[in-house]
């Protein structure tokens, strides 16, 4: 037998429990009365019969005995007759009571069910298009208005999800652009150019390969960021100062064909995070590239390390050309740079310091930055710390 869509519902089943409910009570309820009564009327002792009711009942000769028991014989009969009528109005109030219940019962769980029917509702018009729409439900603090609340909170982590994939493709386009547009242009150039000779054609070249490099770095930036988007942290014990060690050897070469100094302090103590290696080297490699990128000849970047109770501080500082208190404000969004055109010609494409936040967040730590125009910067990276037992 096929059960009816209808009474699959929580509303029918609500229903049915509050009737169920009301049947049990209202017929424990009607027994006792009974119940109370009947013993009432039976250990209730016969009054004494006065004349009038002991004569009305006499219609022919007999003893005194046989009249009285004849008197006593009605009483039992008014007795049941009221027991019974008792009986039958208290069933057909138990009756009304299951109809009106489930009518109530109805109604109730329609009132109650109100916010989810609007949740089912919204939920089916819900796009990528059209995530601006929340419930706003108005009620007391119960179960219905928590989750409620949690849908709109879901909703508008949606939409903020979503304008940041709109965004980010919306920038990833416009940084794929430029260099193809280069390159397109030169090539038009030489092309409307009879005279072309063989040094424009290598010019040409020259501008083709590095408009080509350029979509190369930013391609592997962006797949890095898919990555750690899409990719679980590989959770290890990670010794900070020899990670640190690690990446100041291989940003010397760097740091020296800059003309800038580069200085590792050492570490006091032993100093471990728990997290991926990898990641944690990836995060700490952007810092002190885009501190020796963004310096000046003569310049200095220092990378040092402390503990500050449970946690592990790793810093890169500079006094190259600092960031505006505007920039600051930006500096860690996708795409975003603080000199676009200065950035443009170093390659830069604003994802570097994207990917140490997301980095840094993944392992439950925080990064900041302090900065003064002229003077120059100084990144704070804080992750929890762990005992490498």
């Amino acid at each position: 037998m096929r059960i009816p869509a209808f009474a699959k519902t929580i509303r029918f089943k609500l229903t049915l429990l509050y009737a169920a409910f009301l049947l049990l009570f209202g017929g424990l309820f009607v027994f006792g009365v009974n119940l109370a009564m009947d013993r009432a009327l039976a250990e209730d002792p016969l009054a004494p019969v006065t004349p009038e009711e002991f004569f009305q009942n006499i219609t022919t000769p007999m003893s005194p005995r046989e009249a009285l028991e004849i008197v006593r014989q009605e009483r039992e009969k008014e007795r049941n007759d009221n027991l019974e009528t008792l009986l039958n109005y208290s069933l057909i109030g138990l009756g009304g009571l299951i109809v009106f219940g489930g009518i109530g019962g109805y109604f109730l769980s329609r009132s109650m069910l109100k916010p989810v029917d609007r949740v089912s509702s919204l939920a089916a018009r819900i796009s990528s298009t059209n995530l601006k729409e929340r419930i706003n439900y108005q009620g007391p603090d119960d179960e219905m208005k928590r989750l409620a609340d949690t849908f709109d909170d879901m909703l508008c982590r949606l939409e903020s999800a979503f304008e940041s994939q709109k965004q980010f493709i919306q920038d990833a386009s416009h940084e794929l652009r430029t260099p193809i547009a280069i390159a397109q242009t030169n090539i038009e150039v030489i092309e409307m150019d009879e005279k072309a000779a063989k040094r424009d054609y290598k010019r040409l070249m020259e501008v083709l390969k590095g408009s080509m490099e350029r979509m190369s770095r930013l391609n592997e930036k962006l797949l890095l960021l898919s990555e750690i988007d899409q990719t679980q942290v590989k959770w290890a014990m990670v010794d900070v100062a020899t990670l640190l060690e690690e990446v100041a050897a291989e940003a010397s070469a760097e740091a020296t064909a800059a003309g800038v100094s580069l200085k590792l302090e050492p570490a006091s103590e032993e100093m471990f995070v728990r997290g991926d290696a990898l990641l944690l080297r990836q995060a700490i490699v952007n810092l002190v590239d885009n501190a020796i990128k963004y310096n000046r000849p003569g310049g200095m970047v220092k990378i040092s390390s402390q503990a500050e109770d449970s946690q592990v501080v790793v810093q890169v500082q500079d006094n190259g050309i600092g960031i505006s208190q505007t920039d600051q404000q930006r500096i860690f969004d996708r795409f975003y740079r603080v000199d676009k055109s200065r950035s443009r010609a170093q390659g830069g494409s604003g994802l570097g310091l994207a990917i140490v936040k997301k980095i840094v967040e993944d392992h439950g730590g925080t990064i900041s930055v302090e900065s003064t125009l002229g003077e120059g910067s100084t990144f704070r990276m804080i992750l929890p710390r762990h005992s490498p037992s």
